[in-house]
Parts: C-alpha cells; structure tokens; sequence
C-alpha cells in the first residue's frame, strides 16, 4: 500500500495498464465531488456503486460539458464496469477504501454512460430547437 499518489499510480499502471494515469487522477477528484454533492444527512458516509457512478459521470459532465465522453472514452473508460475497475484498482493500492459487502461486480450494468453523457445535451438541442 502507498500513501503517495503518484507512487500508487505507478503501481496500478505496473499492474493494470488499460486505463490512463489521468483517469485515476480524475477518479479521485470525482469521488471528492461526489461526497461535497450528498445531502446533508448523507455527507461522510460510505457511496454505494451506483452513487458513485452517476456521481463520476455528473463530474464529468462538470468539468468537461459536451467532451465528458471523448474525454474518458481517451482514457479508456467507456462504461460503468470500466469505473468499477477504476475504483478497486485504486482499493487495491489503499487509495480509496470499501466496506464490507461491496463488490466489484456491482458496477456492472448501471446505466450506460450515452444516456448520462450524451442524452441530456440532446435533450437540451431538441428543446431549443423546438423553441424556434
């Protein structure tokens, strides 16, 4: 286990070189964007998979508008499983914890990324476009 970040990503890319180094990176602002995001009664408590996920992809939304997708697809994530793989690459070297009963699996089949990255702009351009 490592306590330097950087040192921890060396290992992971060492062990799991499918993703890039900035999505780790990415990986942990999004988790920090998505706890400040809870609710008040659900602030420093433990994120399930799915709330990690919509948060990650709400982060993404954030931070890149209408690249999110290009952006992660770059670094190879395309899908809910590739943020799972994400998160236990990070538990593996002790950057991010888990608790008991949480599985890499259940990152599986969460909404596809389009509908959360791309759908809404669509929506957003069909209803400017129904305006005129």
């Amino acid at each position: 286990m490592s306590t330097n970040f950087a040192d921890a990503i060396r290992v992971i890319m060492s062990r799991h070189p499918e993703y890039a180094p900035d999505a780790y990176d990415f990986m942990r602002q999004a988790l920090d964007f998505t706890m400040e995001q809870q609710p008040t009664e659900k602030k420093g408590k433990h994120l399930d998979a799915q709330e990690l996920y919509l948060g990650t992809c709400a982060y993404a939304l954030e931070q890149y508008g209408t690249m999110a997708r290009e952006v992660l697809a770059f670094w190879g994530v395309n899908n809910s499983s590739d943020v799972g793989d994400l998160v236990y690459n990070l538990i593996e070297v002790g950057v991010f914890g888990k608790q008991e009963g949480d599985t890499r699996e259940q990152f599986d089949h969460l909404p596809p990324m389009e509908e959360l990255l791309i759908e809404p702009f669509l929506v957003e351009i069909e209803e400017l476009l129904g305006d005129e």
